[in-house]
């Protein structure tokens, strides 16, 4: 009676072993998917894409005509 009782517990013990297993690894690889993520945001590639797409481009600075070398033209 003993003998049924332990085998039936290690069956149930291997299934939750390997439902937790298989969790670990479902968690391992969305991790990885997130690093790779995180990752492309601290890139400049990233930086510069999203850069021209919120049409953050580079202006001339003004130039002011209080200096004297543009009353002397």
């Amino acid at each position: 009676m003993i003998n049924v009782y332990v085998f039936i517990s290690g069956m149930r013990l291997a299934g939750e072993i390997n439902y937790f297993e298989k969790q670990i690894h479902d968690f391992h690889k969305e991790n990885l998917e997130l690093e790779k993520k995180a990752s492309n945001f601290k890139s400049y590639q990233y930086a510069a894409s999203m850069a021209a797409k919120l049409d953050f481009v580079k202006k001339p600075t003004p130039i002011y005509i209080e200096g004297l070398k543009y009353a002397y033209r």
